[in-house]
């Protein structure tokens, strides 16, 4: 291709996707092929040229950077190119050590709810992509409040998820979270949690969350492959949870004990 024809679209408009990983002790990502999965499924969806065997080769480089002795994350970018639309693409990996988890597992993080409203349309929700500012953004003005992070809702009212994470609820038997027609990520971590429901006497459920329903929980927690599971302790106006999170700690272990049995959604 001309050289002064390649634009990179991914800087210029935001156009890609990433996955990140976490990169447990041993260099062991138990969780590449749903990775891996999910990124092929937001190629097509938005017609990236993707290769399965290109995106394992830069997860097995990335790897190469990071101690046996640590834990990480690692993000995998598929960046885009092309003049007219995506015709090209490669991978770029980054990582770093992973920190901070476990005191969010202990002490309950704390959430802010966010100061606009998403749409539950927007296609660009339901995919891990670049067009990462809104998130980013919301984020820092979250921390700027005093908290870990922010809770989206969109236009009517009813809970979508964080700006890295996706919500439950227990409330007696039930787990809850919101559905994907909510406007927001199916994240793989997700998908284990509810997987692992029933075997922690929980009965998976996914529908409507307002913030009503949130203010009669026993219990609410976040998940994503790097965090894992990790339990709210507030969100501004709206919950205040209290140590010992028994529950989410016993999902924890049930997740991990779940992703490193092989047994993914």
């Amino acid at each position: 291709m001309n050289q002064t024809h390649r634009i990179n679209r991914t800087l210029l408009y935001g156009e890609g996707l990433f996955e990140t990983l976490r990169v447990y002790r041993g260099r062991q990502v138990p969780l590449l092929e749903a990775h891996c999965r999910r990124m092929a499924r937001g190629a097509e969806f938005f017609r990236f040229p993707f290769s399965p065997s290109a995106f394992r080769r830069a997860v097995e480089e990335g790897l190469l950077g990071i101690s046996e002795e640590t834990e990480a994350r690692l993000r995998v970018t598929l960046e885009v190119w092309g003049e007219e639309g995506p015709t090209e693409t490669r991978f770029v990996a980054h990582s770093a050590p992973l920190r901070g988890t476990d005191e969010g597992e202990r002490e309950g993080v704390r959430l802010i709810r966010a100061p606009f409203a998403r749409s539950s349309g927007s296609p660009l929700l339901a995919f891990k992509t670049t067009n990462y500012f809104e998130n980013s953004h919301t984020r820092q003005w979250a921390r700027l409040q005093g908290y870990d992070d922010a809770l989206f809702f969109n236009e009517r009212a009813e809970i979508t998820e964080t700006t890295t994470a996706n919500l439950f609820l227990i409330r007696g038997r039930n787990l809850v979270t919101p559905p994907v027609s909510a406007g927001l990520l199916p994240g793989i971590a997700r998908g284990v949690v509810l997987s692992c429901a029933q075997g922690q006497g929980l009965v998976p459920e996914q529908r409507p969350v307002t913030a009503a329903d949130l203010q009669g929980a026993d219990e609410i927690l976040l998940s994503n492959a790097v965090i894992e599971v990790v339990p709210v302790r507030e969100i501004a106006g709206i919950f205040a949870g209290r140590c010992p999170f028994d529950r989410a700690g016993a999902l924890r272990a049930a997740y991990r004990e779940q992703v490193f049995a092989g047994r993914t959604p």
